[in-house]
């Protein structure tokens, strides 16, 4: 039975008698109530199919005002309009996200970093050149030292003793070589002297070679003339010879010099070298000499670290060099004193890492793994920054902008 037929059972029960409507009256007027009630909630009902929100009263059982039921679209009003706001937000926050997603993409690409990369400087092994006794060290670990200045004493007393017999040999091998200059003076005004007599000698034999044609002179005579020219060239010869080895002698005493000269160099540079000094601003390390000790040479005693000349060595993944260019900007974070830093791409590696081992891979035997290899690039520092904090071996993670 529907709405329709309820109403009419009540209309047709209200005419009845007087008496059936004294009985009725209350029944009549609650069972008028309840379908005017359930009738309000079905046309909310029907009104409210498109909301995603449905209304809590219909699910009570409280009444319902006469102006509620005479406007039964007002909450279907809204329903496209917030359909519409929705589907506005939606295509807005779409867009952001595609557009953002593809800007975080770029900006991905932009740049290859690394964490396998450190802080690199210069090492200088500190060395004797010569063998000896440490008489005296005069710097620690972590101490900052400037060029030029003394690092070890060694004991200087045999050095000496050799500088002084190296002098003594040269001055020896000096007059040697006087010695030898003046005889050939002297072997060169023997050679004047033999020239002139045999000029004489030659001379008086041509002459008698005429007298003895016109038999003015004896055979004898001539014979003796004659031998006299002979021996005097004779003369001149073994006096030129002696002239020409004096000057070979010359020579000879001019190498010895020379051989002196660098003996007493070298024993002078050897007792330089008794005083170990540094090469360059740094600071010390390592330090292994101890006072008293026997040192060889070549025999490490410490490092010197410099300080000044600092680089980055950024190892790379072979996939990450495609676009990596010399002079590319690079920021540089330091995480020991949690700063970044600018810098730049200085060269590009000629090999990869592995390669420079001791015993680099041979891929040619065995079984083979396939691994990405790394290969060190080196950055440098832009200058004009404050590096004094850094030091070599410090982890750093490089970025560099790619162009």
């Amino acid at each position: 039975m529907d709405m329709n037929e309820y109403e009419d059972a009540g209309e047709a029960g209200s005419m009845g008698g007087p008496d059936e409507a004294t009985g009725v009256d209350g029944n009549e007027i609650g069972l008028h109530e309840e379908i005017r009630r359930l009738r309000i909630q079905l046309e909310r009902l029907e009104a409210s199919q498109g909301s995603t929100q449905p209304d809590d009263s219909l699910l009570t059982d409280e009444p319902v005002e006469e102006n509620e039921v005479e406007h039964p679209t007002t909450a279907a009003e809204p329903t496209w309009p917030r359909r519409l706001t929705r589907l506005l937000i939606i295509t807005i926050v779409a867009a952001i996200l595609i557009v953002g997603g593809d800007q975080f993409w770029k900006y991905l690409q932009s740049y290859q970093n690394t964490d396998d990369a450190q802080v690199d400087g210069y090492l200088d092994p500190i060395s004797s050149r010569i063998n000896g006794t440490v008489s005296a060290v005069y710097v620690d670990n972590n101490q900052s030292v400037k060029a030029g200045r003394v690092l070890v004493q060694l004991d200087p007393k045999d050095y000496e003793v050799a500088f002084e017999q190296a002098r003594a040999q040269l001055a020896q091998a000096r007059a040697d070589l006087n010695s030898a200059r003046q005889q050939y003076v002297s072997a060169g005004a023997t050679v004047q002297q033999a020239e002139a007599q045999n000029y004489l000698a030659q001379r008086n034999a041509a002459r008698y070679t005429e007298l003895i044609k016109q038999a003015i002179v004896s055979q004898s005579e001539f014979d003796q003339f004659d031998a006299t020219a002979r021996a005097q060239a004779a003369t001149v010869k073994v006096d030129e010879a002696a002239a020409a080895s004096a000057q070979r002698t010359i020579g000879s005493r001019q190498a010895q010099v020379q051989a002196a000269q660098a003996a007493v160099d070298q024993a002078q540079l050897n007792l330089g070298y008794t005083r170990i000094i540094a090469p360059a601003d740094g600071i010390i390390g390592n330090r292994s000499v101890q006072l008293g000790q026997r040192v060889q040479p070549g025999q490490s005693l410490m490092a010197l670290t410099q300080v000044d000349n600092l680089w980055v060595t950024a190892n790379f993944k072979e996939t990450q060099l495609a676009r990596m260019r010399p002079g590319q900007p690079v920021v540089i974070h330091i995480d020991a004193v949690g700063r970044d830093y600018k810098g730049h791409v200085e060269n590009m590696p000629g090999a990869t890492g592995s390669l420079y081992d001791l015993l680099p891979p041979e891929n040619a035997t065995g079984n083979y793994v396939k691994i990405v290899q790394r290969l060190p690039v080196r950055i440098l520092f832009d200058h004009g920054q404050d590096l004094s904090q850094l030091r070599p071996g410090m982890s750093v993670e490089p970025k560099v902008w790619l162009r």
